[in-house]
């Protein structure tokens, strides 16, 4: 694969994208001066390292499979959701 390639949109990514914008009456939108607007200066910019998942082949239980499908599209998304926060827990606890 082409380490280039741009990260794919996650679906709560892609809702939040094409959801309306709204503001509470308090907050305000501040407009960009012109300058702010010019490509000088972005040319040495650096893009932080994206990180890219890998594909590996996974055995589950069936009724685990169906309980995240029922939740809707991006049930591969929220089954890696529930393994990062597994791992952080152990991370944290000093457990491997």
């Amino acid at each position: 694969m082409d380490d280039e390639a741009p990260k794919r949109l996650s679906i709560a990514e892609k809702r939040a994208l094409a959801g309306p914008l709204v503001l509470s009456p308090t907050e305000q939108v501040r407009e960009l001066q012109v300058e702010a607007l010019r490509t000088e200066g972005w040319a040495d910019a650096e893009l932080p390292e994206q990180t890219r998942k890998k594909l590996i082949s996974l055995r589950v239980d069936p009724e685990v499979l169906d309980f995240f499908k029922a939740q809707g599209p991006g049930y591969q998304t929220r089954m890696n959701a529930v393994l990062t926060a597994y791992m952080q827990v152990k991370k944290e606890y000093g457990q491997s």
